[in-house]
């Protein structure tokens, strides 16, 4: 999966106009969150033990797009009462999407514990810069929690901090998401240090996450990618298709549907046409 579609499936959840945190798709239809980010979203208690109730606004800040969608939770784990609990599966959410843009993709979730010295990039929505901004840094190793230390070495550009929660934690290297940006270390002001729930958390918190994980990478095996060869010649050969079909009607204009010319012509366009769906699938079906 290339990143450019793993951005499509990064979402921002509001509470009325303010942006409040990050999600991401996981499935057609589902995506992954915190529970405090819902719980903001929502104006509740992050550590209410009830599923929360209630529709929240969401949209694909890097779709173009302005439209806002519709989620609910179906999945929820609260924000512990313990402020130093080791409690691994907390501060996650399931929401489910009704309706999200035709051009929205999954992301690609990955399974790996050799993670450390991994370059990682995340997108948030930091205060007063609701229309993102993306951070970097290197993956360290687990704390107590099993959650995943965040640091990022530079001086200079975004560290990790509120508005980021929720995000989808991109690893270069492995070129697929390894977890979810859930905390970042506000007490120490000069630490640009933040922690992510791993993948294998995520899994264990929600059951049908492995399911879908599974019936992705068969769709993969499936599919090779293309190379950039063959990609350019497919997209030749269809602006090719695509001028001629837009050139049949010139030529029909002036025939008699009941000539021979005409009906060889409407048997070409319909070729064509054949032709410019099988292209199609090829180009958009990674």
């Amino acid at each position: 999966m290339d990143f450019n579609a793993h951005k499509s499936s990064i979402i921002r959840l509001f509470n009325q106009d303010q942006v409040v945190g990050i999600g991401f798709l996981v499935s057609e239809h589902y995506a992954l969150t915190c529970a405090h980010v819902v719980a903001e979203a929502l104006s509740i208690d992050s550590t209410i033990q009830s599923c929360p109730e209630g529709e929240i606004n969401v949209d694909f800040p890097l779709l173009n797009g302005t439209d806002k969608f519709s989620a609910r939770v179906v999945c929820w784990h609260p924000v512990s009462d313990l402020e130093d609990s080791e409690e691994a599966i907390e501060d996650i959410a399931v929401l489910k999407l009704d309706n999200l843009p035709a051009s929205a993709h999954q992301t690609r979730l990955l399974l790996s514990e050799n993670l450390a010295n991994n370059r990682f990039k995340v997108f948030g929505c930091p205060r007063k810069v609701p229309f993102g901004v993306w951070a970097t840094g290197v993956l360290s190793d687990q704390n107590a929690k099993q959650w995943f230390q965040l640091e990022d070495p530079k001086v200079t550009g975004y560290g990790i901090e509120a508005g980021f929660s929720g995000s989808p934690v991109w690893d270069e290297e492995l070129q697929g998401v390894v977890g979810m940006v859930v905390a970042a270390d506000t007490k120490r002001q000069t630490a640009k240090v933040a922690f992510m729930i791993p993948t294998q958390i995520l899994f264990k918190a929600w059951s049908q996450l492995e399911s879908i994980v599974i019936r992705s990478k068969a769709r993969e095996k499936q599919i090779k990618p293309l190379s950039s060869a063959k990609r350019k010649f497919l997209e030749q050969e269809k602006k090719d298709l695509e001028e001629k079909i837009n050139d049949i009607p010139n030529q029909m204009r002036f025939l008699d549907p009941a000539s021979s010319d005409y009906k060889n012509l409407k048997r070409r366009s319909d070729i064509y046409f054949e032709d410019l769906e099988k292209i199609e699938n090829q180009l958009f079906s990674f």
